[in-house]
């Protein structure tokens, strides 16, 4: 199951642990594809190229 973070105020979702931008602290987190704000472009980028790790 992949985990979505985000931090408290910003709108950004991240879904790989190897993202760059993963929160560690002060986040929200939630177990289902978020309905509102916007997916992180590194971790869609790391996501396609295989990279992501979730």
């Amino acid at each position: 199951m992949a985990e979505y973070r985000r931090k408290k105020d910003r709108d950004t979702w991240h879904y790989c642990r190897n993202c760059s931008n993963w929160p560690t602290s002060d986040y929200v987190v939630q177990y289902t594809k978020p309905a509102s704000g916007e997916l992180c472009n590194e971790c869609m980028a790391k996501d396609k190229a295989g990279d992501c790790r979730k």
